[in-house]
């Protein structure tokens, strides 16, 4: 189901839609796209279920779904860094290491046919995939990069974290990545979805500063986390919220070595 004037695609096949901590805007049926890659998603969706997957290739010995989508995570944020610095060959090399990725994950989830919610989840993966492919085809790196920042955020909310805080700081990481990215794709266009973002992003923070806080050690972590949010919020130029937000995404590594 599609929602154009709102800018929401309700996941298809979701069954219902699941509301949790992370918020309405952005729970795991539920995701906010800029009106280019909602026009994309449309014209794919239908076509997700005919990529070919390569049986030949057997899923890893003692394999999981949980660790392919976490080896999965990883290539998703790392050809986003691929894609912005326009190198073809090494995206689509990133690319075929997240093909090899959906290929085992097919072998998991259709070894179980029970399992109708990663059935579910993996027709999407099929269709951000297929955007990626075709962004990438087409020389659209910053487009190509926001559809591999909406995988990586879809393969967050399918995870199963330890703990909620480490959910809320990989969370963290998928919000200043959209900053980024709708912002250089169009800052005008994007502005009401950037400012949904900034909000989601403000309450995530939220939820991770309170957790940091029982350790003084963490002090130094507050202040800075504090202070680059109020930038990102008092932000009033395109280059000035790019450059905050790649900021975020250094101390987020910072976060993630302090939990």
């Amino acid at each position: 189901m599609i929602k154009h004037d709102q800018m929401v695609i309700c996941w298809a096949c979701s069954g219902k839609v699941k509301m949790d901590s992370l918020g309405s805007f952005d729970d795991r049926r539920i995701a906010m796209h800029s009106s280019k890659m909602i026009r994309r998603l449309v014209t794919t969706v239908a076509l997700a279920l005919m990529i070919p997957v390569h049986t030949a290739i057997a899923a890893e010995e003692g394999a999981t779904i949980p660790s392919v989508l976490g080896s999965m995570q990883e290539h998703a944020e790392q050809i986003v860094g691929r894609l912005l610095a326009t190198d073809g060959p090494a995206s689509r090399e990133q690319y075929q290491q997240l093909r090899l990725g959906v290929n085992r994950l097919h072998q998991l989830i259709t070894s179980d046919p029970s399992n109708d919610r990663h059935s579910r989840e993996l027709i999407m993966i099929y269709s951000w995939m297929r955007v990626i492919d075709i962004e990438i085809t087409d020389k659209s790196w910053v487009e190509a990069a926001i559809a591999a920042n909406q995988l990586s955020g879809m393969i967050i909310q399918a995870l199963d974290f330890p703990t909620m805080t480490q959910r809320d700081v990989a969370w963290m990481d998928y919000l200043a990545r959209e900053m980024e990215l709708l912002t250089l794709e169009d800052p005008v266009a994007n502005a009401d979805l950037l400012s949904v973002r900034l909000l989601t992003l403000e309450n995530t923070w939220g939820r991770v500063r309170e957790v940091l806080i029982q350790h003084f050690k963490n002090k130094p972590l507050l202040l800075q986390g504090d202070t680059l949010v109020i930038k990102l919020k008092a932000s009033t130029t395109p280059a000035e919220t790019v450059a905050l937000a790649k900021q975020l995404l250094d101390f987020i590594d910072l976060v993630e070595k302090a939990e």
